[in-house]
C-alpha cells in the first residue's frame, strides 16, 4: 500500500470506526498520545474554551455506540489529503456531523492520527 492509500485507510478507520461502532478500528487509527480538540462554548455565559479528548476516550466512546445512531444511508465521507511531507500529513475529513482537520505521523511504517481539530458540520445540523 502506498502512503496516500495508507493515510486514507487510517482516516477511514477513524471515521468508519466511529459510525460503525468498531473500537478496534478506532484504536488502530490513533496514536496513543492523540489530542483531539474542539472549540466549545458555555451556554450560560458564552465563555469559549478548548475541549480535548484522548485516544482512550475516543475508543471508549466508539465502544459505547459512538456514531452508530446515524442511519447508514446518511454516512457519507469526504476525505482530502491536503498535504504530505515524508512522515507527516494533514487531512480534512467531512462526515455527517463533523469536520475534522487531522495531522498524521508515520511511525514504524504505520500512519497514525496524532492530532485532530474538529467542529460541528453545521450544514447537516
Amino acid at each position: 500500500m502506498n502512503d496516500s492509500d495508507a493515510i486514507r485507510q487510517a482516516v477511514l478507520d477513524y471515521v468508519e470506526g466511529w459510525y460503525e461502532g468498531e473500537p478496534d478500528r478506532m484504536r488502530r487509527s490513533l496514536h496513543p498520545a492523540l489530542v483531539k480538540r474542539a472549540l466549545k462554548r458555555e451556554s450560560a455565559d458564552g465563555l469559549e474554551y478548548l475541549n480535548y479528548l484522548t485516544q482512550e476516550e475516543m475508543v471508549a466512546a466508539t465502544e459505547s455506540g459512538g456514531g452508530t445512531r446515524v442511519p447508514p444511508h446518511e454516512r457519507r465521507y469526504d476525505i482530502s489529503i491536503l498535504d504530505r511531507y515524508e512522515e507527516i500529513a494533514t487531512v480534512k475529513a467531512i462526515n455527517p456531523h463533523w469536520i475534522d482537520y487531522l495531522h498524521l505521523v508515520k511511525i514504524s511504517g504505520q500512519w497514525l492520527i496524532a492530532n485532530v481539530l474538529y467542529t460541528e458540520n453545521r450544514k447537516n445540523t
